[in-house]
């Protein structure tokens, strides 16, 4: 029997080559790199010395030596420099100038920041609403083709025409001398004297078309008449005393 032909070294890498797989399903999605604005960040600043007056100043002054500054803002807390431009030619050639170079020995990285807006904005209050401005005081002018208009006289009537009629007829009512039938019964009169009372309907909502299951308005008449002393004059209170009980009962007890 003849011993069958092992597999060539060539023919068993081939196989196996050809089982690897490359997943690339998870790799993050590709950072877009930060358009070109008029903003730029110097970042990696972690000496401190940066931050003095004097060289702020002479970092500020190399600056301007290419474009125009806008705004210088060093933040230190952040180890970082915020420098603005008037347009987006100026921050790129200053990111040109001092991407890579070393401040006081750390090596600067330059990105670009987000937009600045440059155009100057009117900061003042604008003015309300062109409906609105006879809220404000003093009003300003009126409007075109507003006219003076005389006002009417005040109003002559002390009550309204409902309430007057009722009134009237409760006048008529004490001239008359007769008592309603709604007048209330005054249990609580004071001794010696006598109270006359009246009242008027005013509002009855059964006869307006309204639920009879609201109440009704009355107008009462609380004028007192002359003082009527009765002839019976009113007992006094007897202030009565609880008398103690005898000694032989508290001791039995």
């Amino acid at each position: 029997m003849e011993p069958s032909p092992l597999p060539s070294r060539s023919s068993s890498t081939a196989s196996r080559k050809s089982n690897l797989t490359l997943d690339l399903s998870n790799l993050p999605p590709l950072v877009q790199p930060t358009p070109p604005s008029n903003t730029l960040l110097f970042t990696g600043l972690n000496n401190l010395d940066i931050f003095r007056p004097d060289n702020l100043e002479r970092i500020r002054g190399l600056i301007a030596q290419t474009a125009t500054i806008h705004a210088f803002a060093p933040l230190k807390s952040f180890r970082r420099i915020v420098v603005s431009f008037f347009d987006i030619d100026s921050a790129l050639a200053v990111r040109r100038i001092w991407d890579g170079e070393a401040i006081v020995g750390d090596r600067c990285r330059v990105y670009f920041g987000q937009q600045t807006n440059v155009e100057l904005k009117d900061e003042h209050l604008a003015l309300p609403d062109a409906g609105k401005l006879f809220f404000i005081s003093p009003p300003p002018s009126p409007p075109h083709g507003w006219e003076v208009r005389l006002e009417d006289a005040p109003n002559k009537l002390v009550h309204a025409e409902d309430l007057a009629q009722a009134l009237s007829k409760l006048h008529a009512n004490k001239m008359q001398g007769c008592e309603s039938p709604v007048s209330p019964v005054d249990g609580s009169a004071a001794a010696g004297r006598t109270r006359s009372r009246s009242s008027t309907l005013i509002y009855s909502p059964g006869q307006n078309g309204s639920s009879p299951a609201l109440p009704a308005v009355f107008v009462e008449d609380m004028t007192d008449e002359p003082d009527e002393f009765s002839p019976i004059e009113s007992a006094r209170p007897i202030m009565a005393h609880t008398s103690r009980p005898p000694v032989e009962l508290i001791h039995q007890a």
